[in-house]
Protein backbone atom coordinates (compact mmCIF):
# COMPACT_ATOMS: atom_id res chain seq x y z
CA UNK A 1 0.00 0.00 0.00
CA UNK A 2 1.34 3.46 -0.91
CA UNK A 3 0.99 6.15 1.74
CA UNK A 4 2.11 9.68 2.47
CA UNK A 5 3.83 10.46 5.77
CA UNK A 6 1.81 13.26 7.36
CA UNK A 7 3.55 13.48 10.73
CA UNK A 8 6.31 11.84 12.76
CA UNK A 9 6.31 12.20 16.55
CA UNK A 10 8.71 10.53 18.95
CA UNK A 11 6.76 8.55 21.52
CA UNK A 12 6.75 10.10 24.98
CA UNK A 13 8.26 7.98 27.70
CA UNK A 14 7.96 10.53 30.52
CA UNK A 15 10.26 9.83 33.45
CA UNK A 16 10.45 6.18 32.52
CA UNK A 17 13.56 4.90 30.81
CA UNK A 18 13.29 2.40 27.99
CA UNK A 19 13.98 -1.20 29.00
CA UNK A 20 17.41 -2.39 27.89
CA UNK A 21 17.47 -3.31 24.21
CA UNK A 22 14.18 -1.58 23.35
CA UNK A 23 14.33 0.78 20.35
CA UNK A 24 13.12 4.37 20.48
CA UNK A 25 9.78 4.40 18.67
CA UNK A 26 8.06 7.15 16.72
CA UNK A 27 4.37 7.42 15.92
CA UNK A 28 4.13 7.79 12.14
CA UNK A 29 0.83 9.19 10.85
CA UNK A 30 0.17 7.79 7.38
CA UNK A 31 -2.57 8.57 4.85
CA UNK A 32 -3.40 6.36 1.87
CA UNK A 33 -4.78 7.49 -1.51
CA UNK A 34 -8.35 7.36 -0.18
CA UNK A 35 -7.42 9.65 2.71
CA UNK A 36 -7.65 6.94 5.35
CA UNK A 37 -5.23 7.70 8.16
CA UNK A 38 -3.48 5.37 10.55
CA UNK A 39 -0.75 5.68 13.15
CA UNK A 40 2.10 3.20 12.96
CA UNK A 41 4.60 2.86 15.82
CA UNK A 42 7.97 2.58 14.07
CA UNK A 43 11.63 2.51 15.18
CA UNK A 44 13.31 5.90 14.89
CA UNK A 45 16.53 4.21 13.73
CA UNK A 46 14.73 2.62 10.76
CA UNK A 47 13.20 5.97 9.75
CA UNK A 48 16.62 7.63 9.92
CA UNK A 49 18.30 4.83 7.94
CA UNK A 50 15.93 5.44 5.01
CA UNK A 51 15.74 9.22 5.56
CA UNK A 52 11.94 9.00 5.85
CA UNK A 53 10.53 12.43 6.69
CA UNK A 54 7.17 14.16 6.85
CA UNK A 55 5.77 14.63 3.34
CA UNK A 56 7.52 11.56 1.89
CA UNK A 57 5.72 8.84 -0.04
CA UNK A 58 6.31 5.36 1.35
CA UNK A 59 5.17 1.82 0.72
CA UNK A 60 3.67 0.03 3.71
CA UNK A 61 4.73 -3.56 3.12
CA UNK A 62 2.68 -6.58 4.27
CA UNK A 63 5.14 -7.26 7.11
CA UNK A 64 4.49 -3.76 8.53
CA UNK A 65 7.76 -2.19 7.42
CA UNK A 66 8.05 1.07 5.50
CA UNK A 67 10.02 1.59 2.32
CA UNK A 68 10.67 5.11 1.05
CA UNK A 69 9.62 5.56 -2.57
CA UNK A 70 11.57 7.77 -4.93
CA UNK A 71 9.68 10.52 -6.70
CA UNK A 72 10.03 10.60 -10.46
Amino acid sequence: MTCRVLRIDEQLYGCEELPAGQPVLCDVLLADAAGTQRVLPYPDEALTAQNIQEGDTVALLPDGTLKKLKCI
